[in-house]
């Protein structure tokens, strides 16, 4: 006689669903984001019943992701290449680093441009012109004199 054990290396779990109110309270952002993301693309679409959105619960851990992204200062298009715009097999940490290192970059540029900007802001503080037009006679004699 044949006895045959079965041993499965992962069961299936059913998770309760959750409607997009109670996603936004847990994630504790706005409805209106979600409803965003979801039409963006970053997240993925929620399933419809009766006409009313239902998450699978990994859409707050997305919703953390894409709020920690937003905060860093990505933008939708590069939160959406985090999450699509890479192999499925790519870790998260290879994602971060790529996308990171581009935007750490653009800031680097960006502080440099504020700072220059503040420069110009200071000295235009101290200026005692009465009329703009003496303001370019200046600025024009500045910029001759530079060349």
């Amino acid at each position: 006689m044949l006895i045959l054990k079965a041993h499965f290396k992962s069961s299936v779990v059913f998770l309760p669903k959750m409607k997009i109110g109670e996603v936004a309270r847990k994630a504790g952002i706005r409805t209106s984001a979600i409803r965003f993301y979801e039409k963006a693309g970053v997240l993925p679409p929620a399933a419809r019943q009766n006409g009313q959105r239902h998450f699978a619960p990994d859409a707050e851990l997305q919703l953390a992701v894409i709020e920690f992204a937003r905060k860093a200062g990505f933008t939708i298009a590069e939160i959406k290449l985090l999450f699509h715009g890479f192999r499925k097999t790519a870790p998260a940490s290879a994602r971060w680093r790529q996308l990171a290192r581009k935007k750490y970059r653009e800031m680097d540029l960006l502080i440099t441009r504020l700072k220059s900007m503040q420069k110009l802001l200071k000295k235009s503080m101290r200026c005692h012109c009465t009329k703009l037009d003496d303001c370019g006679r200046i600025l024009l004699s500045q910029s001759e004199n530079a060349s």
